[in-house]
């Protein structure tokens, strides 16, 4: 019975050690130490390419002679910057910026280039609704709606040429053009800003967690 308990408390007072691994566990893996770099230098490319591809749409005659056929590159862009990079302000600060280059290189312009930035306001209103967050795939029917505010270029070019009554009976015409590019420009910028999205993501160096395990 005594060399039992002796026994008992030889084991209790047995010192654990820690079991030796096969290799370690990196703590700083040398990918995350350039993520958080690559992150904003990625976001930096995007407004610069939307910005200068705006501006070069615009500059560059395109002898489609279809009514909305511009909006396939400058709306989409804007739909595409502001779904990459998901902050406030995006397409509205890419219109901006695009149309004070617009004006810089053609100042025929004028006030023109109203469509864009009330283009860009509708675009990051839309973004933030929480509907479009959740289902951001609704943000394609509703780019044609917000190509609509691009009709007011043709509406006073008419207007100054005919009557009021004849404007509105022709505008038809350029309403179904818009419409359909509208479509177009949503499909591809959704597109393009989703596959932005995904690299932003994978740049910006998220911590090793059990649903996203970085294997060293």
């Amino acid at each position: 019975m005594t060399s039992s308990l002796i026994a008992e408390r030889e084991i209790l007072h047995v010192e654990t050690r820690p079991i030796p691994t096969s290799r370690p566990i990196p703590t700083s893996p040398p990918m995350l130490r350039f993520r958080p770099i690559a992150g904003p230098a990625l976001i930096a490319v995007i407004v610069s390419l939307a910005v200068a591809g705006i501006i070069l749409q615009q500059l560059v005659h395109t002898p489609w002679g279809l009514p909305g056929h511009r909006g396939l590159f400058w709306l989409s862009t804007l739909i595409a910057a502001r779904w990459a990079i998901d902050r406030p302000g995006t397409a509205f600060g890419i219109a901006a910026a695009s149309s004070a280059g617009i004006l810089a290189f053609d100042p025929a312009m004028g006030v023109h280039v109203a469509t864009y930035l009330a283009a860009g306001f509708l675009i990051d209103l839309v973004a933030t609704a929480k509907f479009v967050q959740r289902y951001p795939w609704t943000m394609i029917p509703l780019a044609p709606l917000i190509f609509l505010v691009n009709l007011i270029n043709p509406f006073v070019h008419n207007l100054a040429q005919s009557s009021l009554l004849t404007v509105i009976s022709g505008m038809w015409f350029y309403v179904q053009g818009h419409l359909l590019w509208g479509i177009a420009a949503g499909i591809v910028g959704m597109s393009a800003g989703t596959f932005g999205k995904y690299m932003l993501r994978r740049c910006a160096g998220r911590p090793p967690t059990p649903l996203n395990p970085i294997v060293g």
